[in-house]
């Protein structure tokens, strides 16, 4: 049974409205929990959320609190706005879009549940060492199906571009040449191997070595769980600084951006396909340094230098205010 969320009917429909699905999603706008339980709906969902609300760690950075509000109620407000106000742009870091997409989950009647992870700490963005403390957190969907999926929809660039059944060893193929699976087996200082969990790997070809990223068992974490999570993690983010917001980009949606003439992937092998959302590229703030990724090399397109450059550079790219 589908537990509870704290989103209204009118709040989901809101939402999905928001979302620009594929038109055979239309008839179930003002019915929510009519949504389709299925891989190919939950996927266009995912894609639809993660080209939505981008991984974003500004809050902490553009606010008086230095602690992050994960209540479900706040987060939505945040998104999307009180009444009929306008969404704003805005998205959050991984705690926030997750506890978000939960919810709206749970209002659209799927079995889901939350989860902690163990991430590996990164050095130049390569995962190394051992697994850390909680400090993530992903949702794990059972369609009616009874397959259960990963659904980490805010790991920055590295993440996942659509939902990934719990199969062990079963890669599925990510933005431009990487590829992100799930294997069912042990932390390296584990000493209770017979307690296996889920490590989500990742490879940018296939001739590099499949690399960690971070550890989730199938047990239930709760609000409770992540206010402790959040204590630290909030904490971490100011303590270092860095100022992060990764967004993908769906197909027909890239006008805005400059993209090089060859360097979008072709999507006509999906013409036929009306259920399908298409992941193109993403783009990305990191410290000032705007750049962009359409599933090859990622480059430089805006520096900002100063705070006034930064405001208007986040609004231009990002549609981003404060």
């Amino acid at each position: 049974m589908a537990s509870e969320s704290a989103f209204s009917p009118a709040q989901l429909t809101k939402y999905l409205e928001y979302m620009a699905l594929p038109a055979i999603y239309s008839p179930y706008l003002d019915d929510p929990q009519s949504f389709p339980k299925t891989e190919e709906a939950l996927t266009a969902l995912f894609r639809c959320q993660i080209t939505r609300f981008p991984y974003d760690n500004l809050t902490l950075h553009y606010t008086a609190t230095e602690i992050v509000d994960i209540a479900p109620e706040s987060i939505y407000e945040k998104f999307m706005g009180v009444g009929d106000a306008r969404p704003s742009g805005r998205g959050g870091y991984c705690l926030e879009c997750s506890i978000f997409f939960n919810h709206v989950l749970r209002g659209l009647g799927f079995s889901v549940y939350t989860t902690g992870c163990r991430n590996r700490a990164r050095v130049n963005g390569i995962p190394g060492g051992e697994f850390k403390g909680w400090t993530h957190i992903v949702n794990i969907v059972e369609l009616p199906t009874g397959q259960k999926y990963h659904v980490d929809v805010a790991f920055g660039g590295d993440g996942p571009t659509r939902p990934i059944p719990l199969i062990s060893g079963s890669s599925i193929q990510n933005l431009g040449s990487q590829e992100v699976r799930l294997i069912y087996g042990n932390m390296p200082k584990q000493s209770r191997t017979e307690q296996k969990l889920w490590i989500y790997q990742y490879r940018n070809s296939t001739e590099r070595d499949w690399n960690s990223f971070y550890s989730f068992g199938e047990f239930e974490f709760f609000e409770d769980d992540f206010e402790v999570i959040n204590r630290y993690t909030s904490w971490e983010a100011v303590e270092r600084g860095n100022q992060w917001i990764v967004k993908f980009l769906r197909g027909g949606e890239t006008s805005a951006f400059p993209v090089i003439p060859g360097e979008l992937p072709d999507t006509n092998d999906h013409a036929g396909d009306d259920s399908m959302v298409q992941i193109v590229g993403k783009i990305m703030y990191v410290n000032g340094v705007v750049k962009l990724n359409m599933g090859g090399k990622t480059r430089v397109i805006h520096s900002l230098e100063t705070q006034e450059e930064k405001l208007v550079g986040l609004k231009k790219w990002f549609g981003f205010s404060f």
